[in-house]
């Protein structure tokens, strides 16, 4: 197994997305830390899985925009598990579509503190450990509508744009340290909820992908298994779009 001994946080698990790639990484050898704000049930539910699986894995609430809540996760999970190798940064604000004149500034501050404020938390208080074993990897997950904006979606757009500099300029800064820090910008996938996306607008977006087919959960997580093992130890500051060919650029 590829990540047999390391140790994972995800963030965000409980989502469909979320679900995928804790339990992949796990089906790795990796123990994972199932992080959910609200969806006791669901990061249960990828928990029983898991185990039942013969993986190891915890569930654990917190609200990453809260660095205390964050804090206490990272010192649960090393106390559990004994150190911190992977941290995936799928948690992100809740998506709303409201016209620009529409949309207050506070709101754009919300999104940016759910998708930058929650991810700087979760990389400060996991690099610590990473740097004193000189190996780490931080996975940062981004939507694809910054490529392909939609009207309506201002201030998530902007705020999942910021992502790229911040993974960029993490990246300058701990690589000296034997960290990589990477993103993975996601397409359109298909959930058990899909907001804004009936039935016709799922065809007609899977209709303009070369593979004519939307992505399952699966496909993004098996692009932070990459990201996460040996296989990518020499990449880092990479954007690697997992979109089905949508956004080609």
């Amino acid at each position: 197994m590829k990540l047999k001994g390391k140790v994972a946080i995800v963030t965000g698990a409980s989502s469909d997305r979320g679900n995928a790639i804790a339990e992949l990484l796990a089906s790795e050898g990796a123990s994972v830390t199932i992080n959910y704000l609200k969806s006791k049930k669901n990061a249960e539910s990828v928990l029983k899985r898991i185990e039942n699986s013969g993986g190891m894995a915890m569930t654990w609430q917190a609200d990453v925009t809260s660095k205390a809540s964050v804090n206490k996760m990272v010192k649960e999970t090393v106390r559990e598990f004994g150190r911190i190798d992977i941290l995936v940064n799928n948690a992100h604000s809740t998506i709303r579509r409201k016209s620009f004149e529409g949309t207050k500034w506070n709101e754009y501050e919300e999104d940016l503190s759910g998708t930058i404020k929650g991810a700087h938390n979760c990389c400060q208080s996991v690099i610590g450990d990473m740097k004193n074993k000189k190996w780490g990897r931080i996975i940062n997950i981004m939507d694809n509508i910054v490529n392909d904006p939609v009207k309506g979606y201002g201030s998530y757009i902007t705020a999942q744009s910021a992502l790229v500099g911040f993974t960029r300029s993490l990246a300058a800064d701990l690589g000296s340290f034997g960290i990589t820090v990477n993103l993975i910008n996601t397409g359109f996938t298909l959930a058990k909820k899909t907001p804004h996306a009936p039935p016709h607008v799922q065809t007609a977006i899977a209709g303009q992908t070369p593979l004519k087919r939307l992505a399952l959960p699966i496909a993004i997580a098996k692009a932070v298994r990459c990201y996460a093992s040996d296989w990518s130890d020499f990449v880092t500051g990479n954007c690697l779009t997992v979109d089905g060919g949508k956004t080609m650029h």
